[in-house]
Order: C-alpha cells, then structure tokens, then sequence
C-alpha cells in the first residue's frame, strides 16, 4: 500500500508534466499565431520586360516545403503591373529612382502577403530580353541598374539572401523552358500525367524576342534534358532574340527606310490606308537589333524624322514580312528560318499553347473570323484553318483606318502584328493546317497568368542552396502532433492529479 510520501511524490510529478503540458499548449498556439498562420510559403517574381515589368505574387503549401516552391498546389495570388514602361525607363537608375519605379506596385504586392510569412517570402526579377539588347548597347547602365534594385529588394524585408541570383538577365533558353514549365504545370500534365509526348508545345511571343518549346527526344540541337517528377524530358527550346514584336517591327521599318533610296516618306504596306507615322532616325535604329544586314546605310541622316504613309497592301505587307524570315542557306538537317536547327515537320499530335503578345494581338483579330474565346477566355483552334486567318488579316490590313471606330494606341500596328505571327507560325516554324487542331491561345489557366514566371519561381526556389533558403520551423503534422501529444498529457496528468489528491484525502480521513 501507498504511504503518504509516495502520493505527494506521485502528485508532484503529475502536477509538474500537467504545467509542462500546459506550457507547450501555450507555446504551440503563439508559435500557431506569430509563426504559421497560414501554413503557407510565399515567392515575388518580378519580370522585367522589353516593354513593361510585371510582378507576380504565388503561394504554396508550405508544411513540407523547406522553402521551396511545390509545384503540385502552387496558386498564384496577385499581379501587380509597374507603371511607367520597362525598367530601362529609368534614366539615372539610383536606388531612390529604382524605389519610386517599383514602389506602388511592390507595395500593393507585398500587402497581400500575411505578415507571419513577410520574412520568408523569396523575391526574384528576371531581365528577359529587352534588358538582355540593353546590356549588349550599355553595360555599365545595366549593372548599376541591377545593383541599385538588389539594394531596394534587400530593404523589403522578404528573403533576399542570395542578390546576384536573385535579380539577374535570365537567357533566352531559360524563359523558354520555363514558360514550358509553367504551361504544362498549370495543364496537370508533369505531376499527374508524366508521359513527356502528351504535354503541350509553347510558343511565347514578347517585345524583344520570341520562344518555342516541345518534347522533340530526337531533337539533334537546342535539347535540354529535364527531370521533373521522375520523369525524364527532351525538351527543344530556341529563343529568338530581336524576333519579339517590337525589334522586328522597327528592323522591317529600317529595311523600308534603307530600300527608300533617301526618301523621308515611306510606303508602310502594313499600316492601313490614311494612317501615318513618324518616327526618328534614333528611334528606329538605336536598338542593338538594327546589325548586319539590318544596320542603316551610311548615308543616312541620323537628325532625321521618317513619315511611314499606311498603303494598307495584304500581299506587299505579307512578302515583305516573310523576307525576314529567310528560309535559305540551312546548314543543319532542318531549320526554321536564319539558319536555325528545328526538328521539322512539328508532328500533327503535339498539342501547342501559344502565351503573351499572342494572346493580346489575336483577341483583336478574333471579331474578323467570328472565333468566340471559351468559358476561360481563351482560344481553340480545331475548326479554323489558316486560309480563315488570312483572310481576317486582309479585312484588317486592307481596311481604311478612317473607318475604324475609336481605335486605341495598339490598333495602328493589328495588320503588321497579326501577320507577323501567323507568317511565324506557318512559314517560320512550318506549322500545317493539321497542327492547328492542337493549337490553342491562352492568356490564364485556373486564374493563373501563363508564363515564364511560374516555372522560374520553381526553378529559382530549388536551385539555391539550403542554406540560403528560409528555415522551416515545424510542418503541419509535426504541430497536430505535438498538440496532441501535449493534450494527451496535460488530461492525462490531471485525471492522475486528481485520483491521487482523492485517494490521500480518503487515507487522510481514515488515518
């Protein structure tokens, strides 16, 4: 039988592991509220662009991250545009300026992100090509101006442990795969379908330059290897610099001045009829794209203004497009155009998705062939052939701009812009009627703006060592464990405490 010492002793122990208890339920639940609410990862990636910068906020599970950005439920929760063009627009990149660019964007970025998650929350910009031309013409500009916004991201209080990582110019191949990336994520075809010939193609149509991507396994150059889920992909992925909208519109403009024979007034076959430009000898041949066979003629007068006089001409405007995508001289087994190795014909079967400037432009041309977006806003391509398309493009180009209505500041440029990307499209990567049955213009999947910047963010979080990743305090299931065991102590050492006060009063009575 017990003696009175071994109740207290009893007692005391169960008194000490109920207040233990009740320390760790209280330490749990300020860790709960102070540390992971929610128990979520947070990532910023800043695209700086040709034309505008873009900054895209995602969110992921974060009880098994480690920091890292996991792909299978990674949702996106805001895109803030920057005012003010690309980030080249900033003339004096100092820190002050680089601030005041970002600011109102970066600010209603960051508010979406809970305060708890603030200091784990990686940020990334990636300088596409625009910033990659604007490094060839003025490197020392583009270094203080990456240096300056590395000094502004380190003052945000997010997780910017690694500068020269994190804000950089990313290459051609690098956009280009990760807009394959973030495509076939968005379309569950990686995690859930894992068969490499059934995901989508990608053709990414920005300012300065233009991508295409597809699983090609016999691909001879341009392949890139990629392990994603323990599966094994061969991926071909070509970036073609100077081939965005932008650059190739003023090379064709410089090819027009150069065949002008000193002229200021230009015949502009892809600007429609009653429509006229002007634009400055700086303007049209200051871009490092303006090389070669595209530099302008010496004898030009570089305090010169050209007027480009819209003609409206579908076939002038359609030939001399097509001369910038020369199909001669191919030293490979199969190209594109200038000479550049593609796996050809791309087979009937690969589904292809077609993202950014292609979206903007064909949602303009889409009226003219009566194509009607899905219930996501976005276009299918199984009832139209390329002989349709063509014949949108010559209503648009052949239409007198006198009889358009409130046209906005893109409309000018809807005749040259659309046959740029369907003569690419056809001539350019020879693409066939059949392979427009899988083709498809997208601008968003499930609320996630289709990009490269998804799959960089992936990319960019399991690439950075350990060590400068954010440290993970506790998962979601080591929590509920520790409540629970914490729980099932605390009730535990109370039922005991009580038993025992019960049973040492009885003996106390009975004494």
């Amino acid at each position: 039988m017990l003696g009175p010492v071994h109740f207290k002793f009893i007692f005391l122990i169960s008194i000490l592991i109920f207040m233990v208890s009740i320390t760790g339920l209280i330490i749990l639940i300020t860790i709960w509220h102070m540390k992971l609410t929610p128990f979520k990862d947070y990532a910023l990636v800043v695209d700086a662009g040709s034309t505008h910068s873009k900054i895209f906020l995602y969110t992921w599970p974060a009880d098994k991250s480690d920091g890292l950005g996991l792909t299978s439920r990674i949702t996106q929760v805001k895109a803030c545009d920057v005012d003010g063009g690309p980030i080249t627009s900033i003339e004096d990149p100092t820190v002050t300026n680089t601030q005041q660019y970002f600011q109102s964007a970066m600010s209603d970025c960051i508010s979406k992100i809970p305060l708890t998650r603030k200091s784990r929350t990686f940020i990334f910009l990636g300088g596409t090509a625009g910033l990659r031309l604007f490094e060839m013409q003025n490197p020392i500009y583009t270094n203080k101006l990456l240096n300056s916004t590395r000094t502004y991201f380190n003052s945000l209080g997010v997780h910017f442990t690694v500068p020269e990582y994190q804000v950089r110019i990313i290459s051609g191949s690098e956009e280009g795969l990760s807009g394959w990336i973030s495509t076939n994520i968005l379309m569950d075809e990686l995690l859930k379908n894992n068969k490499p010939l059934e995901t989508y193609g990608v053709s990414d149509m920005g300012g300065a330059s233009t991508q295409i991507s597809f699983v090609s396994p016999n691909a001879i150059n341009d392949r890139f290897n990629m392990n994603l889920f323990n599966t094994e992909y061969d991926i071909y992925s070509h970036s073609y610099l100077c081939y965005g909208t932008e650059q190739l519109r003023l090379i064709y403009l410089g090819q027009l001045v150069n065949n002008a024979n000193g002229s200021l007034l230009i015949n502009e076959p892809c600007l429609q009829n009653g429509y006229v430009q002007n634009l400055t000898y700086d303007k049209l041949f200051s871009t490092p794209c303006a090389r070669d066979q595209y530099a302008p003629l010496p004898s030009l007068n570089k305090s010169s203004i050209f007027s480009f006089i819209g003609s409206g001409d579908f076939s002038l405007c359609s030939d001399t497009v097509k001369e910038h995508l020369n199909k001669t001289g191919c030293t490979s087994t199969t190209c594109s155009f200038d000479n550049v190795y593609q796996p050809v014909p791309i087979p009937t079967s690969t589904k292809f998705i077609a993202i950014s400037a292609w979206y903007t432009t064909f949602s303009s041309l889409a009226p003219n062939i009566s194509l009607s977006p899905n219930k996501d806003g976005n276009y299918d391509f199984n009832s139209v052939n390329f002989s349709q398309i063509k014949t949108a493009i010559s209503s648009i180009c052949n239409q007198p701009w006198s009889d358009i209505p409130e046209p906005n500041k893109y409309r000018p440029f809807l005749c040259f812009n659309s046959m740029y990307h369907w003569t690419l499209l056809e001539h350019g990567y020879s693409m066939r009627d059949e392979n427009l049955k899988n083709f498809h213009i997208v601008k968003s999947i499930n609320s996630n703006d289709i990009g490269w910047t998804l799959g960089y963010m992936i990319n960019q979080t399991n690439a950075i060592d350990p060590q400068f990743r954010p440290k993970r305090l506790i998962t979601k299931n080591e929590f509920g464990g520790l409540l629970a065991l914490c729980s099932f102590f605390l009730i535990v050492s109370a039922i005991i405490s009580i038993i025992i006060a019960m049973k040492y009063y009885k003996q106390r009575r009975y004494m």
